[in-house]
């Protein structure tokens, strides 16, 4: 079974096509076909949720939408849409590291025993205080979470490789810990960074 990624709306496509006009980067190449790929909802944790061990499906809140950019069938960037509304708050495009390990990381997510066996939707979820971005395969039925940590992960997780969500969350939870502890006994937490 394909792993199931949802329909971007009108406002959506009209965002991403005003941030593609306003960056005047792509098409790279006169004549270069773009399109988009692989919609799905973006996710986010608190540390302090993360911190305490809270499951991630009951932490993490709908922040956004992502898709991928295509020019002539090959990924070239990543398209962020702010808000729960896709394309309510317009859209920025990416071109980062973590462009590239989202492809390479959806390949081998799609080779997954479960991917081929059960229907999964695709999220991504983003643990800013622990500067984590991981592809999140959500099942229709049951709660037996797939995810996929994008290059670079946080040590001691590894980048492009499964994890079942009892093992992902307590990994998660202890980096939480460790931080949320950094910041606590920092003598100016708000010159930390995060």
């Amino acid at each position: 079974m394909p792993i199931v990624t949802p329909e971007l709306p009108p406002t959506a496509l009209d965002a991403v096509r005003q941030a593609l006009a306003a960056t005047g980067r792509f098409p790279r190449r006169a004549g270069g076909a773009l399109s988009l790929s692989t919609p799905h909802p973006v996710f986010s944790a608190p540390l302090e949720r993360l911190a305490a061990g809270d499951r991630i499906a009951d932490a993490a809140e709908l922040v956004g939408w992502r898709a991928l950019l295509e020019e002539d069938q090959h990924v070239v960037a990543a398209v962020e849409l702010a808000g729960r509304e896709p394309g309510a708050g317009g859209a920025v495009v990416n071109r980062g590291g973590f462009v590239e390990s989202t492809v390479t990381t959806l390949r081998g997510a799609e080779r997954h025993d479960r991917a081929e066996a059960e229907r999964l939707e695709l999220r991504l979820l983003r643990a800013n205080a622990l500067y984590l971005l991981a592809l999140w395969l959500r099942p229709a039925e049951g709660d037996d979470d797939l995810f996929f940590p994008l290059a670079p992960a946080p040590p001691p997780l590894r980048a492009e490789t499964a994890y079942e969500r009892e093992p992902f969350e307590k990994e998660v939870a202890e980096l939480a810990r460790a931080i949320a502890s950094a910041y606590q006994s920092a003598d100016r937490p708000n010159e930390l960074g995060g």
